[in-house]
Parts: C-alpha cells; structure tokens; sequence
C-alpha cells in the first residue's frame, strides 16, 4: 500500500533516502505554526513564548544549520567542478552569488532555500494527494491518463524530455481541476503598505486580511457546474458551450504581483508524477473517500490518503 501522509512527501532534495531526518521532523513543525501566527488576533510572540512556540524555534535553528551545512557542501561540489553548468536550484544561485557584480547574497540563498523547503514541495505533494484522490474513483480517467502517457513516453519508463510535457495536457487538466476543487493554498494573507479603500471600505495600512481562494472557483458565475469533477474543462475551455470559464477567478496560485513564483514548476511536477503512476499502475483508493478530511495546516492537506497501486501488465 503507498500512503501519503498528513505531513505529505519530504520537502528537500534526497531526503527521501532519510527515514528520519532534521527535514522531515522539524520542517513538519513549521506549516501549523505559521497557520497559527497568520490567523492570531494579537502577535504575542513578540512578547512571550508559549512552549509550541519555542519548539519552533529550536527546529528552525536546526533547519537554518543544516542550509549552512547544503550550501557549503554545495559550494564545495562546484568548486571541484568548476566549469560544470548548475545542475540544480541551488547552483544556479550560488553561480549567481559568485557572477562579477553579483547583488545576490548569501542571506538571499538561504531565505530562498528555506522557502523552497516549507512551501516548494510540500504543496505540490499535497495536490498530487488531492488529484489522486479523484483519479482513483473514476476508472475511465485512468484509463484515459494511462494512454495518453504511454503514448508520450514511447519505451521509456518516465517523461522521456522537456517536449514530451506538451502531449500530457490531459494530466495537466486533472491537476488543475483538483487543485480547482481542493485549493492548496486556501488561504492567503495580505497588509496593505499605505492606506487604501477597497469597495468603499477604508483599510488602513499594516492591516491583516485573510483572503479565501475557494469561493471565487466554486462560483456557477466564474465556472460552469462548479461542484463537478471535470477535467475536460481545462483542456477545451473556449469551446465550452454549457457556461462559464473564467481563468482570472482561478487562484489556487494566487494572482497579481504576489502570484506564486514556483506555480510553473509546480505544475511540470505534477505532470512528472501523475503521468508516471498512471503509465505503470491502477490506482485505487483504499478507504473510504467520506472519512478523507481536509486539515488546514497554512496548506490544505488530507489527513490521510492512502491508496493501493496495481502494477500495469
């Protein structure tokens, strides 16, 4: 049986080499800390700890340490191989760092690493979980999603190159629709940096202001037949005769200035994944679907989703 956990998959590099980890243990501390510091009526931890808040701060000082120790040893990977391209993330913005008149600097590397810990992976596991979930009760999707990647990848086992992304639209769709149904990132926050009037009402500046993603995707206005499962929408969407389509009320990502800089390799992620479990397995759900809840946790994830994989003949 494969299971995606609550926690969903490790967020890091390699990390699922690890069984148990400073990854895994303590970057699981840090989402329901900042769903609790972003919905707090009153910042108190400025002015006291409780003793979840300081177990927070033990585990980030020991998710900051190990940055310092994968940036180091990163460096010291590139400088064994000085004239290799970057081969990840982290190279290209060390490449960068050391670039002749170079703004890049080393607090910037590690902010954005930790970003791409808390925020980078563990969402988009989270939404493979949720696409899973609707993949695994409708067997003519998975049939469908079964062609369609045994017809990209050719004889390779996996997404043979960056081109063969452009016949998995299919895969693509099912994401999105998930994502549609059981945004990710179904709360976002805001503070406006001066003060301003939206709809007639004054907000003054530095005030918080929670925003929910879900309402405007499941509106009949902005979708048609919002609470249905349907795939198809995404793929064929101008020529939708029954209704609406709106893609500005599609905010799973976020949108404007502050929208999501990770959502096309997020997207490219769950093409990989999705595609490569439906080429080689049928996949069914193994509970109930009505005992699946959804936890806000800063992302919306399953409690639980486990399911059974079926090795294709």
């Amino acid at each position: 049986m494969f299971c995606l956990p609550k926690t969903a998959w490790p967020p890091t590099p390699h990390t699922l080499e690890r069984e148990r980890g400073v990854i895994q243990e303590q970057l699981a501390l840090v989402p329901p800390a900042l769903m609790r510091r972003v919905t707090a009526l009153f910042p108190y931890w400025h002015y006291f700890t409780l003793p979840e808040d300081r177990r927070l701060a033990r585990a980030m000082a020991e998710v900051h340490s190990y940055i310092r120790k994968m940036i180091e040893r990163t460096r010291e990977r590139m400088h064994e191989s000085p004239d290799a391209p970057p081969r990840n993330l982290l190279e290209a913005m060390l490449a960068a760092r050391n670039g002749p008149d170079s703004t890049v600097t080393d607090e910037q590397i590690s902010a954005n690493v930790l970003t791409l810990l808390v925020a980078g992976e563990d969402t988009t596991a989270n939404a493979i979980a949720w696409a899973l979930m609707y993949v695994a009760a409708d067997d003519r999707l998975q049939q469908r999603l079964f062609e369609q990647s045994r017809a990209a990848f050719g004889e390779a086992g996996i997404c043979p190159d960056y081109d063969a992304l452009k016949h998995l639209d299919l895969c693509e769709a099912v994401c999105n629709e998930a994502l549609r149904l059981r945004p990710v990132a179904a709360i976002q926050t805001f503070e406006p940096l001066s003060d301003v009037q939206i709809g007639g009402v004054a907000i003054p500046a530095g005030t918080r202001m929670l925003f929910l993603t879900r309402p405007a995707m499941l509106d009949p206005l902005n979708f048609a037949h919002p609470e249905r499962f349907d795939p198809d929408r995404w793929r064929h969407p101008r020529a939708q005769s029954e209704g609406a389509h709106e893609l500005k009320a599609y905010l799973t990502f976020g949108a404007g200035p502050r929208v999501c800089p990770g959502r096309y390799l997020a997207a490219v992620e769950m093409r990989l994944v999705l595609s490569m479990m439906s080429r080689h397995f049928e996949i069914e759900l193994a509970i109930d679907p009505a005992k699946i809840e959804e936890v806000s946790a800063f992302t919306m994830v399953p409690n639980t989703m486990p399911v059974r994989l079926k090795p294709r003949g």
